[in-house]
């Protein structure tokens, strides 16, 4: 297979709408055109000079790459004069073609634009020819960027057109974002500046601003003054008055640009992709009645990740991945918060050898980053599945292993750096597959909490190594008693030999105190450490002597065993340990759940990836019963919980039957007079309303949910789904963002 061209794009803050259009139009085209895409994606335009975000520019070492054929570069979205001068060092001496995004021409690079002066001409038009207007003000971007001059020029033209006068005063540069602004509505409402009739913004982030202050202060908008803005941005259609603007063609620009660098790298034209061309939309800020027309589905993804917002803000994720103490753990934990990452389809967590080996060094000492260092991928997960294949360390200078891969077809990642300080980690890469989009503003919070959290493990990593290097470590948790993580692992290293001499496999056990994470437990650390205590007396005496028994991580066991189906054995034992009475005679009366996974003991496995896997396939969950009279109920309640956390399974009434030593008859009898359902009616029930979740808070399609929800056959799933609701899965689906908009 021949080699696919890889082409690089340098642009930051790509979550913003005009960013993302951009990347839309050069992974559209790329992808046409049969070419990877890696973007060097840092998270902050380096205006402050905040050592943190300074760090970050490390990642554009990666242009020194000889795997790169050619660049996209987005020099305006850059800032800061040094991180520019920089980028256009690296870039030359890289030696490969360059170009430029909405950028004049450059003595050393190709330069591909956008025709913003004939955009802002037609807006200054506008409001001189429909509303009238005469004294008008024009607030652009910063002085002597193009595209900042590009639009005074368009208003100038326009003012000259129609014979009215343009005063240098009424001409202002900005920042094209909210202080220029608020300083421009503060001269207005004092009198320093005289009244105009309008303000043409250089953005919607602009007016939105100039709006809001000037409506502040008493002056209506657009009775008094007329705004527009440019770009055509989401919060622009949603401010109150919805902004008078200009659809920008982005996508066109990004699409264009990388056509022509295709041309100058190969020689040759490639087909070009679908275009969006830009146009003008007026909306009531200048006075037009017309409101823009909703997108539902850019709708339904602001729904979603508005809900990841509220979680990723407000709930554990930093508290849970900070509290991890090696690489591989944190990898674990982070694996459950990657569905924070919208449409996310694959996922590459690489860390350097600097970072992974640093616990053996001092804090003081400073993680840097070269294109030869090396690294490491501590967690790769594709869609909502991870791998667990053993990485080896990669050169840095590769970028990804993925690019080095023959593949049926092309494929495109985002790298941000993973940074803390002065010190660099490694960096992330996210692909949406074959979706042309940017990442969302959650995914720049997911960053933050990554970072922040890898110092900690740091951090914890070296007290714990200094700990263990001068002979004191404790291996031992203090509450049970049991061998802690560190102790699991070296009783493991020392059994090892035997178990290889009396099995060829293990099976690692995985024991969840799921209760404890229930509202009631979370103030209450001494009753936690109570229960958990009386959890590890009962494993204690339930567990074999050539078996090793531990506490993994907080409210959970591991025991690791050559012996057969231990895990339903010890679950049948637990189960009735803790039926015995009510939980205030009975600490171990609370929820738990068992999950087992058994593999060959050669080569040696992993004991953090074993016990992860155990983890994720749980195959037992006992729930609290508040009637213990009849003990058959303990057992129904305990497989109810079951089809409900798992009813995609297929449940067979039969083999139910035989692990309860029921009759089939008698099962069905009994469970439906308890529950007043049947086991079928109850799994189909919580199939219907798995599949009801998942329509209002994914954007799967109705085909991946059924198959998700254990169905089979399409539309098998669609008429019981229809049967339960009385209406299809997508019209569900469509009266859920209805009622949420």
């Amino acid at each position: 297979m021949k080699k696919r061209l890889l082409i690089g794009v340098i642009m930051t803050e790509c979550h913003a709408d005009f960013q993302d259009e951009i990347m839309r139009g050069i992974i559209s085209q790329a992808f046409k055109a049969d070419c990877d895409i890696a973007v060097l994606a840092p998270l902050n335009n380096f205006f402050s000079q905040i050592s943190h975000k300074q760090t970050e520019k490390n990642i554009f070492e990666l242009i020194k790459s000889e795997r790169f054929d050619g660049f996209l570069y987005d020099r305006q979205v850059f800032y800061s004069d040094d991180v520019k001068n920089h980028l256009a060092e690296l870039l030359v001496q890289s030696g490969r073609p360059v170009m430029l995004l909405d950028s004049e021409d450059h003595r050393l690079f190709e330069a591909t634009a956008i025709d913003d002066c004939s955009a802002f001409e037609e807006i200054t038009d506008h409001l001189i020819d429909v509303h009238n207007c005469r004294k008008i003000f024009c607030l652009t971007g910063p002085k002597k960027t193009f595209v900042a001059e590009e639009r005074l020029k368009g208003f100038r033209n326009s003012m000259k057109k129609h014979g009215l006068s343009c005063e240098r005063s009424d001409c202002i540069y900005g920042d094209f974002w909210k202080n220029a602004a608020q300083q421009l509505a503060s001269e207005i409402l004092s009198g320093s500046m005289g009244m105009p009739d309008a303000v043409v913004c250089g953005n919607d982030h602009s007016a939105m601003a100039l709006a809001e202050a000037l409506i502040r202060g008493g002056i209506r908008v657009p009775e008094d003054i007329r705004i527009t803005g440019y770009d055509d941005t989401v919060e622009g259609r949603q401010f109150s008055p919805a902004i008078t603007t200009y659809r920008r063609p982005n996508f066109q620009l990004g699409a264009e640009a990388f056509r022509r660098l295709y041309r100058i790298i190969t020689g040759r034209i490639c087909v070009r992709v679908h275009n969006e061309t830009g146009c003008f939309q007026p909306r009531y800020s200048c006075g037009c009645s017309k409101s823009p027309r909703p997108d539902r589905t850019a709708l339904r993804r602001d729904k979603i990740n508005s809900g990841y917002k509220s979680d990723i803000m407000y709930r554990d994720m930093l508290l849970d991945i900070s509290n991890t103490s090696s690489p591989d753990e944190f990898s674990d934990r982070l694996d459950n918060y990657t569905y924070y990452i919208y449409k996310m389809r694959n996922m590459y967590i690489c860390l350097t050898r600097k970072y992974i080996e640093s616990p053996e060094k001092t804090l003081s000492e400073r993680l840097t980053f070269s294109i030869m260092d090396e690294m490491k991928v501590i967690l790769e997960k594709s869609a909502v599945k991870r791998s667990y294949d053993e990485k080896e360390y990669f050169i840095a200078s590769d970028i990804l292993p993925v690019f080095g891969q023959e593949r049926p077809y092309p494929v495109a990642y985002y790298i941000s750096p993973l940074v803390f300080n002065e010190n660099f980690f490694g960096y992330s890469a996210v692909s949406f597959g074959k979706i042309p989009m940017s990442f969302s503003e959650i995914y720049t919070y997911w960053i933050k909490y990554v970072n922040t959290a890898l110092e900690q493990v740091r951090i914890r990593s070296m007290l714990s190594h200094t700990i263990s290097t001068a002979g004191r470590a404790m291996i031992h948790d203090e509450t049970t008693g049991l061998p802690n993580r560190s102790g699991v692992k070296k009783a493991f290293a020392e059994k090892f030999g035997r178990f290889c001499q009396g099995s060829s496999s293990a099976s690692f056990i995985r024991i969840q105190l799921s209760g404890l994470n229930e509202q009631q437990y979370q103030d209450d650390d001494e009753k936690c450490c109570m229960i958990t205590a009386a959890f590890a007396d009962i494993l204690r005496r339930l567990v074999k002597e050539d078996e090793i028994l531990g506490l993994w991580s907080i409210y959970s066991f591991a025991v690791i065993t050559v012996l057969p189906d231990r895990g339903r054995e010890l679950f049948e034992r637990l189960s009735d340990e803790a039926g015995k009475s009510q939980f205030f005679e009975n600490p171990c009366n609370i929820n738990f759940t068992i999950g087992v996974h058994s593999q060959p003991l050669y080569p040696e496995p992993s004991i953090g990836t074993a016990l992860h896997k155990a983890a994720v396939n749980r195959l037992y969950s006992y729930t609290v019963s508040h009637n213990t009279a009849d003990p058959r109920y303990e057992k129904l309640c305990r497989l109810r919980s079951r089809i409900m956390k798992n009813p995609e399974f297929s449940w067979n009434i039969s083999e139910i039957a035989r692990e309860l030593y029921l009759s089939k008859s008698y099962l069905q009898k009994i469970y439906k007079t308890y529950f007043g359902r049947s086991i079928i009616e109850e799994m189909i029930q919580f199939r219907i309303e798995k599949a009801k979740e998942l329509l209002a808070s994914t954007d799967m399609t109705v085909t991946e949910i059924s198959h998700e929800c254990g169905y089979s056959s399409y539309n098998y799933f669609v008429r019981q789904f229809k049967n339960s609701e009385g209406i299809s899965p997508s019209e569900f689906r469509n009266f859920s963002d209805s009622t949420s908009v």
